[in-house]
């Protein structure tokens, strides 16, 4: 079953590493220069940052299905990989 996890956690890094360990790598250097968490897990952008979960019900048991996005990234990844998100909270 792909994992559902509040990004930048400590139990999401754990899940992303094993699923796919360069973009974990990423994050972690992207977050340590900005100095917090809250940021784009992809560019670091501060601005119009949320978390979102991928739409995908075709996804591996592995796969971790959440990142912190900003909107930029956001719509970069729709129009280069025609990925689709939904916005996530644990709240929901």
């Amino acid at each position: 079953m792909p994992h559902y996890l509040s990004p930048h956690t400590p139990e999401w890094f754990k899940h992303l590493e094993k699923f796919d360990s360069e973009q974990a790598s990423l994050t972690k250097r992207i977050i340590e220069l900005a100095g917090t968490s809250d940021v784009c897990s992809i560019c670091g952008d501060e601005e119009n940052v949320s978390d979102y979960f991928l739409n995908n019900a075709k996804a591996p048991a592995d796969a971790v299905l959440t990142l912190r996005l900003c909107k930029d990234c956001l719509k970069i990844r729709k129009q280069l990989h025609g990925e689709t998100f939904s916005p996530f909270s644990l709240d929901a």
